[in-house]
């Protein structure tokens, strides 16, 4: 671009048309750029530059705040010669209290040997907006105590103990604060009406210098219930929602892993305990869990707890079929189908932060269907990829459960609040020191003085800092604070209304003796010493808070009293105060003490404790089959020697290729096979039957030519059964009917006692009304009649009464009430042994 002018030419047409270019980061590669494509000189160009030096907080993307500062310093107010200089320092955001403290701080710790900027008159705040007479102080709250382990007050002995970090005691105070902002009475001010509103969770923002204590405050919002937004990096499979279900997929994909398994086994949809865990693997110790629990389902299956037994056989039910599925179905829908199978989806929408739960498992389906649109299939595959990712040190944010749009508490990194504003903003992590790691390398690069290194003795084996590289590295750090200076100043700026600094120190008296030391200092700026020592942003706040004369009124406790007339407040809290153990109690006696409303106890136990009118209802399918409710009602009434099975057993038929048999013996087909054949005969005889049995058989044969039948289905009809149903006393009537109905399907709408209808379908097998005007219901039985009832025929009748007068029962109800026919016989014909039966 130097050396072609056309090329400049034609940029500086595009930005003058254009009129301006836009520049968030200002570095030295920007500026040349600008300069060769601008037009003119500083003093009549057409480059225009606005921004606020005190913010400019991206040195990590090379942002160079100096070429900024070096036109500010060089620009004047009434130019000659150079560029116009104008300040616009009026605020039109936050209150004065909030800008009369950020002046305050800064003017103490800021200026061009520390901070690289002087914060002069011209510099300060100056306050523009409209707000209310009501006076609002910045807050700084100092936590007290040891952030490792507290013990907790009111034990006994004194041993019980916490362990609670900085972050903890931070979030704990913080969600105190907001509780009392949101539920008694706290108010922001709405400059459109120019009155009060009551504050709303979507008007406060946490902000923090890094992401680092973002899933403590998130972990902690949700044990106390309040709704936090959060951009979170990582978390995700740290959930115990979703470390459940990947324990679950791997037993699925392979057992014998003893830690998922015994996960699994403990998860609340199986719900083995710690005891019953224990007593499988007593029984042998040698193998893997998964061995030992089969072994301890065999073994102790009489002595074993009916409890124990059925979560036993839960398990084994659902992880067979999850196996069998895992085998042919897709990922995404084996995911789904565990959900659906354990209701574990609904039991985490029960927990605390039911929603980010449920959303947490909604991801997981959803990684796993993006997973395999990829070039990748298959649940081993998928497990192998999170556990790379694990092993990595990877991670997934958390799903979205809510959105900055909703009533929400923000949680944001001070970088991304710049340029946003909040009513209430807390800044935590104020003792936080600043992260120093990349100073401590054996190689620093700056780029005016390129790169230092650390002198190395090979011959001894030892490395010691030369001076090139202490040089480059105390640059650095000076570098470095200017830039958390500037970090800090975004932070304290983000407030429209209330300023609420949280940190955390070990010991108050000791602290405040050291910060007394600051008020007998009479320059305004505190030493270029003591702010260049400071490791954090309490560091700096600290001393120049301590030299306000509020400091003196620092209130020792936590208090609800309303603010006073001064510009700070200062609260020293010890952190006992937030440990788990103590909010419990103080739960506990909110509730004590609460008045009983009797009227809502008894309307909460009339709900729990009503019975469901149509609880059977629940257990019954909304449509059956007439072999199904007959087999329902048989096992109620005891009749039936098995278990009683909601589930009906599906026969289902199929044809086998023939392709598949060659050079195979054939196979049999099954007795319910052989009854749908038989039914397929009966469907199709003429009604005027054969004259012999070869003329049957002929028949049959030809069905299997008009693919009503398959060869193997006619072999194993009997033709001489089928001409000996014309032979008995049914059979002659059936030729001489009147009409014939065969194969009749029905669908019908039954209600039992309580009233719940069910629909219940079937078909019969034949009505006919015979010579004398007769309606006769005739069903067909392949059932095996065994040997010793041969000769008796009305045990035989009994048997059959027994077993079918329930579907006949069904039948003829279906027949009088849709076709309006009256039955007046019903018969059962024994294909087997070529006898009728009637049923009364």
């Amino acid at each position: 671009m130097r050396g072609n002018s056309h090329v400049r030419c034609e940029w500086g047409e595009k930005l003058e048309i254009t009129s301006k270019a836009y520049l968030s980061i200002f570095n030295f590669l920007q500026e040349t750029i600008l300069q060769l494509v601008k037009n003119g000189g500083e003093q009549d160009g057409n480059m225009f530059m606005v921004g606020d030096v005190k913010q400019s907080i991206y040195a990590f993307r090379l942002a160079e705040p100096r070429l900024f500062l070096d036109k500010y310093k060089r620009f004047e107010e009434d130019p000659s010669g150079t560029g116009m200089k104008i300040d616009l320092n009026a605020n039109f955001r936050s209150r004065s209290e909030v800008l009369e403290g950020t002046n305050y701080v800064f003017e103490q710790i800021m200026d061009e040997e520390v901070g690289e900027i002087a914060y002069d008159e011209q510099a300060k705040l100056k306050f523009g907006a409209s707000y209310d007479e009501q006076q609002v102080p910045i807050e700084l709250v100092l936590l007290e105590g040891d952030s490792k382990a507290q013990i907790i007050p009111g034990s006994e002995d004194g041993s019980e103990e916490e362990s609670i970090s900085a972050a903890q005691q931070e979030a704990r105070y913080i969600i105190q604060r907001i509780r009392d902002l949101v539920d008694h009475g706290g108010q922001v001010y709405n400059p459109k009406t120019k009155s009060m509103r009551p504050v709303s969770y979507r008007d406060i923002v946490v902000l923090m210098r890094s992401r680092t204590w973002y899933t403590t405050f998130a972990e902690e919002f949700k044990l106390a219930g309040l709704p936090l937004y959060a951009e979170t990096d990582g978390g995700y499979f740290e959930s115990l929602e979703v470390m459940i279900m990947i324990n679950t997929l791997k037993v699925i994909d392979n057992p014998y892993q003893d830690i998922p398994l015994a996960s699994v086994l403990r998860a609340p949809f199986i719900g083995l305990t710690e005891n019953e865990l224990a007593k499988i693997r007593l029984i042998n110790g040698k193998v893997p869990f998964y061995e030992a629990l089969k072994q301890y389902k065999e073994e102790a299956a009489g002595d074993m707890p009916i409890e124990t037994e059925a979560k036993l056989d839960k398990f084994f039910t659902m992880h067979q079929k999850w196996r069998q599925f895992s085998r042919h179905g897709a990922l995404a829908d084996l995911v789904w189908q565990v959900y659906l199978d354990t209701n574990y989806y609904e039991m985490v929408g029960a927990m605390a932060n039911g929603k980010q739960r449920q959303a947490n498992l909604r991801a997981l389906h959803d990684r796993a269907l993006s997973y395999e649109k990829s070039s990748f299939r298959g649940l081993f595959r998928f497990l192998r990829f999170i556990d790379r990712m694990s092993s990595r040190g990877d991670d997934l944010g958390i799903a979205k459960s809510t959105s900055e749009a909703d009533d929400v508490v923000t949680l944001l990194t001070i970088h991304k609040s710049k340029g946003l504003e909040y009513p209430v903003v807390f800044v935590a992590g104020m003792s936080r020191t600043f992260n120093t790691k990349d100073l401590g390398s054996r190689y620093i690069f700056d780029q005016d003085f390129g790169l230092a290194i650390k002198s190395v003795n090979p011959d001894l084996n030892i490395i010691s800092t030369s001076l090139p590289h202490l040089y480059v590295k105390e640059k650095k750090l000076a570098k470095m604070k200017a830039e958390e200076m500037r970090v800090l100043y975004v932070a304290m700026t983000r407030a429209k209304e209330r300023l609420i600094l949280v940190g955390s120190i070990k010991d108050w008296e000791k602290q405040k003796e050291e910060w007394a030391f600051y008020q007998e200092l009479e320059e305004t700026v505190l030493p270029a010493y003591i702010r260049s020592k400071a490791n954090s942003y309490l560091s700096w706040v600290g001393p120049a808070v301590a030299r306000h004369n509020d400091f003196l009124f620092a209130n020792y406790g936590y208090s609800n009293e309303a603010a006073t007339t001064e510009k700070w407040t200062v609260r020293i809290i010890p952190n006992y105060d937030y440990l788990l153990a103590n909010e419990a109690e103080t739960v506990e006696q909110e509730v004590v003490e609460q008045t009983v409303n009797e009227d809502l106890v008894q309307l909460l136990a009339k709900r729990f404790t009503t019975p469901y009118p149509y609880a059977n209802a629940v257990t019954k399918k909304s449509k059956t089959s007439v072999s199904e409710q007959k087999r329902l009602e048989s096992l109620q009434r005891m009749e039936e020697e098995q278990l009683y099975n909601m589930e009906a057993k599906r026969y289902v038929k199929t044809d086998v290729p023939s392709f598949m048999l060659k050079g195979k013996k054939e196979r049999k087909l099954s007795a319910t096979e052989v009854g749908t054949a038989v039914h397929a005969v009966m469907q199709h005889i003429p009604q005027q039957g054969f004259a012999s049995i070869e003329e049957t058989g002929s028949y049959i044969q030809s069905l299997v030519e008009r693919k009503l039948l398959q060869q193997i289905e006619a072999d194993a009809v009997s033709a001489e059964k089928i001409f000996a149903f014309f032979q008995t006393e049914v059979g002659e009537r059936f030729k001489k009917a009147k009409q014939v109905l065969r194969e009749e399907p029905f669908t019908l709408s039954l209600k039992d006692e309580e009233g719940d209808a069910q629909i219940v379908q079937g078909v019969i097998d034949c009505i006919f009304e015979d010579e004398h005007g007769n309606w006769v219901l005739l069903d067909y039985k392949t059932d095996y009649i065994e040997q010793y009832l041969l000769g008796d025929f009305e045990k035989i009748k009994q048997k059959m009464t027994k077993s079918y007068q329930i579907q006949l029962n069904y039948y003829q109800h279906a027949v009088q009430s849709i076709k309006r026919i009256e039955i007046n016989e019903r018969i059962l014909y024994l294909y087997s042994i070529g006898q009728e039966v009637k049923i009364d």
